[in-house]
């Protein structure tokens, strides 16, 4: 039978466990689980059924929140996972207790397909001047990010950044890992500053910490 991880949390961690899933310890730690079939259901239905399982779960509790789709073989294979990740999992455990995820989403800029092409009457110089705007893009986020990060200085334990594609634009999300008592300030202090910007971008969470969870 195989097994379909929810998340990791300390073995002595107290919440209410769903009928549905069943914990395996090991190392000091203990996997959530659900029993399912090797190969798992992409219907949108179940992945958000998921999610919505996960932040249950990270309301009661600390924990390490898994992404849909991490199967082991086995209880012997969730235990031995356990074993060869007890200091990272416990580090991380550590590193998240009591906290949420927020997240501000900048869109980019939308440079068009025939700005990077290399048709033949584009010239070398205008060719070489589309690129250097591309590349650009990343670095005027990280702009704007700095600007983000020094006006939340001192409400968030952890950052990360990273370039996607969300609703098919590209995006620079920002992520900030929020400890609980310091959300209601934090929340009041993004929200005045994106009152101040237009483009500051879209502000998502509370929730479970997926970008800090590696």
């Amino acid at each position: 039978m195989s097994w379909l991880l929810y998340g990791i949390v300390n073995d002595d961690a107290q919440f209410v466990l769903e009928p549905t899933l069943q914990l395996i310890k090991g190392a000091g730690l203990a996997a959530i689980v659900k029993a399912c079939d090797t190969e798992i259901s992409r219907e949108p239905a179940v992945v958000l059924a998921f999610g919505e399982q996960v932040l249950r779960l990270h309301q009661q509790t600390t924990l390490i929140p898994m992404r849909y789709g991490s199967v082991l073989a086995d209880e012997d294979s969730v235990i031995a996972h356990l074993l060869d990740n007890q200091a990272r999992y416990q580090t991380r455990l550590a590193e998240l207790d009591n906290c949420e995820e927020m997240g501000l989403r900048i869109t980019l800029d939308v440079i068009p397909d025939d700005i990077t092409a290399t048709p033949p009457q584009v010239s070398g110089y205008h060719y070489l001047l589309a690129r250097k705007r591309a590349y650009a893009i990343p670095e005027q986020a990280e702009q704007q990010a700095g600007r983000v990060n020094a006006a939340m200085a001192g409400l968030y334990r952890q950052h990360c950044a990273a370039l996607s594609v969300f609703n098919g634009r590209q995006t620079y999300l920002l992520s900030y890992l929020v400890p609980r008592n310091q959300l209601p300030a934090f929340c009041e202090r993004l929200k005045a500053l994106a009152d101040s910007s237009a483009d500051l971008g879209f502000i998502s969470g509370p929730w479970p910490p997926y970008n800090f969870a590696g």
